[in-house]
């Protein structure tokens, strides 16, 4: 190839005099500047694209797993904030005001019965001695919960070993006052001792993949709750040289989610505080859980790297008046990435926000912008990709015919370049990359279509009362929903029935009305769930029909039937309430119905009701008015 070029050079310097092979030896240099302006661009462009997209998906997994560390911290502070109103209702009784232990004794022992939490509860005079269910009379006064409930003030002390039966223990303080108003000075106080049992159930439940797992600190950093039980809270507390370094970063940084050093490993280790004690609760991911994800992506980079090796390895052949061009190029297309990266870090940091707000307001909401915003930042890198696809097709076309034509007018190169070509095997490049770019376009289109889909879900541009098409929303939903409904090894497929009626546009919120849909159809998949076993009968494959029609009372009605175990009776009556749920521990927040009937009843002035009879299946009436006056909205 070297003697080659050096051989057309000396041609064109012994011609410059003609001007015929001044203008052609002038065109080719332009070719040549042409030539190595793409290959550099297109190379550019590619890798800080790849960069781009994959720290934003990267972003949206840690959302992901940071929202699993969340609602486990929503669900210790519920419990939390559910046992301090408690002993702040045993604190306003009668009983316990008049500080008479006879009478509030037997009262005490009937409430302890009724609480699975709490093994016993005390009662302190202004003094600091203390009456005791089940114990001896003692002086509390130097305790910091009976100082602060004697300051007023209802507190979660860190965890100790109870000295009547050795448990890990918290207690639960709050004042005692003459009467409701609570600018009154205390005249005592009443304590409960909590069991740990339920923090360590919660933590053991938080997980995000295989090998992950999650543990509490208290504010001095020792550990209160971990999922594995031989780190439990007990009296001679030692710590974990592996995790001293993560809970000395959790105590410094207070929340946030971090690639830290784990057991001689890089792992990804999400933290929160707790809002009703001073503890800190956190979630330990292994690296390859979030990052195996984007190995499609990565593929995708590789095939990309060893095209830019390629056009690089012509381009080094180049002249270096040619390289001067592709440096300035380089340089300009280096501004325009670095001006680009400010704007997407500017964006995701202004999502970040957002949905952190949203997230402490309602869970289903925070889903839609989460979906939205992750499509939209999806959407521009994908659309950068399927737009210059084009032109490297174009570009890798002209490089081959290129190489095609020194191959005509030099039938017999070198053999250092023959072996090359061997190596390379030359001829199965240049028919495999045209297809190699074929299949990347198919991808980038099958990517744009799933955005279009997660835009329509969320729907996050029609946040006001607009004319809706209600099959779409439907269809937008189950295309959400697909990993669920599709089969596994672990699990056969459920068949989605559609039984459309010609519908016309309801005036409706969308975005709102899909979160609605999406949390009956996400209850019907989990209800049927143990039913999707692969040895069971297959004669009884798992359903949900999906039926809209239009009814004479002016309003349309959607009906999502499932053919699961239904509901008794109890459960029918309650499915609406807030905090009602049949689901385990740190899997359900008994929300997600209470906030569709507010959006549907409430918001929307309809109907949302369901059947259901045990062991033959559940079916949701959904009933929205066609036209609605302003004012109702």
């Amino acid at each position: 190839m070297n003697t080659s070029l050096f051989r057309c050079v000396s041609l064109i310097r012994l011609t410059n005099s003609v001007p015929r092979k001044l203008a052609s030896h002038q065109r080719k240099l332009l070719l040549r500047s042409l030539i190595a302006g793409s290959i550099l661009l297109v190379s550019c462009g590619a890798y800080y694209s790849y960069h781009l997209v994959r720290n934003t998906m990267l972003e949206s997994l840690k959302k992901n797993a940071f929202f699993k560390l969340y609602e486990g911290r929503e669900s210790l502070d519920r419990w939390l904030s559910n046992q301090k109103f408690y002993v702040e209702i045993l604190a306003n009784t009668v009983q316990v005001r008049s500080l008479d232990w006879a009478k509030a004794e037997p009262y005490l022992k009937a409430e302890i019965l009724r609480s699975s939490d709490i093994y016993t509860i005390a009662i302190g005079k202004p003094d600091g001695w203390r009456n005791v269910i089940g114990g001896k009379p003692a002086n509390v006064a130097d305790h910091a919960y009976f100082k602060k409930a004697m300051a007023g003030i209802t507190s979660v002390s860190s965890p100790l070993i109870s000295r009547a039966n050795k448990t890990p223990t918290i207690v639960v303080a709050t004042p005692i006052r003459q009467n409701f108003h609570t600018n009154s000075q205390p005249i005592g106080e009443i304590h409960s001792l909590v069991r740990l049992d339920r923090v360590n159930l919660v933590v053991s439940s938080l997980q995000y993949g295989n090998h992950s797992y999650a543990f509490a600190v208290d504010s001095q950093g020792r550990i209160v709750a971990h999922a594995d039980r031989s780190y439990s809270f007990n009296q001679k507390q030692v710590q974990d040289p592996q995790l001293l370094p993560v809970i000395q970063h959790m105590l410094k940084n207070k929340q946030g989610m971090d690639l830290i050093k784990v057991n001689d490993r890089m792992q990804y280790v999400a933290y929160l505080p707790l809002w009703e004690a001073d503890w800190s609760v956190a979630l330990v991911i292994p690296r390859e859980n979030i990052e195996s994800q984007l190995q499609l992506l990565d593929i995708i980079a590789l095939v990309m790297a060893g095209m830019a090796a390629v056009l690089l390895i012509i381009l080094g052949r180049v002249q270096a008046i040619e390289q001067r061009h592709l440096k300035k190029s380089n340089e300009l297309l280096e501004k325009r990435v670095a001006e680009r990266t400010a704007e997407l870090s500017n964006a995701m940091e202004q999502l970040q926000q957002s949905q952190l707000r949203m997230i402490q307001t309602e869970k289903m909401s925070a889903l839609g912008n989460l979906v939205a915003g992750v499509a939209h930042e999806i959407n521009n890198p994908v659309n950068f990709i399927h737009g210059n696809i084009t032109y490297v097709d174009e570009y890798a076309r002209n490089l081959l015919h290129l190489i095609d034509l020194y191959q005509q007018h030099f039938p017999t190169p070198p053999e250092l370049i023959q072996n090359y070509l061997e190596d390379i095997d030359f001829e199965f490049l240049a028919q495999d990359l045209p297809k190699t770019l074929a299949s990347m376009r198919v991808g980038t289109d099958r990517i744009q279509q799933i955005v279009l889909s997660l835009r329509n879900f969320s729907r996050l541009d029609q946040a006001e009362v607009k004319p809706v098409d209600i099959h779409e929303g439907i269809d937008s939903t189950l295309l959400i929903l697909q990993h669920r409904l599709k089969a596994t090894p672990n699990q056969t497929a459920v068949e989605v029935i559609k039984d459309y009626e010609e519908l016309p546009l309801v005036n409706c919120y969308a975005s709102q009305l899909n979160q609605v849909l999406m949390n009956i159809l996400v209850n019907a998949l989990d209800a049927m769930e143990d039913q999707r076993n692969p040895n069971l009968d297959p004669a009884h494959p798992c359903t949900i029909r999906i039926q809209t029609r239009k009814l004479d009372s002016g309003m349309v009605q959607i009906a999502i039937a499932d053919n699961g175990p239904g509901m008794t009776p109890e459960v029918q009556q309650r499915i609406f309430d807030p905090f009602f749920t049949t689901k385990p521990v740190g899997k359900g927040t008994g929300m997600g119905m209470s906030i569709s009937y507010q959006i549907v009843v409430e918001r929307h002035q309809g109907r949302l009701y369901c059947v259901s009879q045990p062991g033959k299946g559940t079916e949701f009436f959904l009933e929205i008015p066609i036209q609605k006056s302003s004012e109702v909205f």
